[in-house]
């Protein structure tokens, strides 16, 4: 079963589309990013699953449970972090790792213990004194504490440097490791994408354009360079693969999943040159017009 299934979903906010047919499954034990613009919908979508919005359309289970219907039970396993946490801020870290623990079902106090001391968080200090750094790993901390089946992480790792970025990682790829556990995480970060996730898609003009395991896909997509005369562009983008022809000085450039031997057989063209797509690649790829 997978850990989140959504088919068709739809979100208006009056007028405007945000969501438009969204389908999406995410494989139980995955580590998913969700890419896309400022925009794009992507922190609309997490509050759908929440249950913090109603689609307007669709339908959707998480963790085996209809979208909305979510029990205390169900919510207990999982764990969402905002993109802007909020805090107590007056509390000092201690006290709300004690707070938490005493509400918490699925409370792990040796689990949040080991993440504040990997994450040298200062106990005694009040949370509004914390950096935006530490807040950040806090909020890891304090969700992986909870012992999520699924953990969604909205603009994860935001305002670290590289050293506490890089211990942020390490942090949620080791915790990510135990097979009962899903990780759903959106973000604008290419990089953070391609170091974590196994999976991931793409949301563009209100719909996923793109979306499974991150070596397939880019193993099924290239872009050629293509010496031909300009009246071969039209018989270029009429091929079954080609998303993309850009006129360039002496041909085109095409992205797509069309073959080589299938862009060599268009009448007029002299040279094919392909290489592989990186993830960066391929997202410019969509989103560029």
């Amino acid at each position: 079963m997978p850990a989140v299934s959504l088919r068709n979903l739809t979100k208006r906010f009056g007028r405007l589309t945000v969501l438009d047919g969204i389908d999406l499954e995410l494989p139980e034990g995955s580590i998913y990013g969700i890419l896309g613009l400022n925009g794009a919908g992507k922190t609309t979508l997490l509050r759908i699953l929440m249950g913090f919005l109603h689609p307007g359309g669709g339908e959707g289970t998480i963790l085996g449970r209809p979208l909305g219907k979510l029990t205390a039970g169900d919510r207990a396993r999982i764990a969402y972090v905002p993109d802007r946490p909020v805090f107590y801020e007056n509390m000092r870290v201690g006290d709300l790792l004690r707070f938490v623990g005493a509400l918490h079902p699925r409370w792990d106090a040796s689990a949040a213990r080991r993440y504040v001391d990997v994450f040298e968080l200062p106990r005694e200090r009040k949370i509004g004194a914390l950096s935006t750094g530490m807040r950040t790993q806090f909020s890891l901390a304090l969700a992986l504490s909870t012992q999520p089946e699924l953990l969604i992480l909205d603009e994860p790792a935001s305002g670290l440097d590289p050293v506490h970025r890089r211990r942020y990682l390490q942090v949620l790829l080791e915790a990510s490791a135990q097979p009962d556990r899903t990780v759903l995480l959106t973000s604008q970060d290419l990089g953070l994408v391609e170091q974590t996730c196994d999976h991931f898609a793409l949301i563009h003009d209100r719909r996923i354009q793109v979306a499974g395991p991150i070596t397939e896909i880019l193993e099924s997509q290239r872009r050629m360079v293509v010496q031909a005369p300009p009246a071969t562009g039209d018989a270029l983008r009429s091929l079954p693969g080609v998303r993309r022809v850009r006129d360039g000085s002496h041909g085109f450039l095409v992205t797509g999943t069309a073959l080589p031997d299938q862009v060599r057989r268009v009448s007029g063209v002299r040279a094919v040159q392909a290489e592989g797509l990186s993830l960066e690649d391929l997202f410019w790829s969509y989103v560029e017009a």
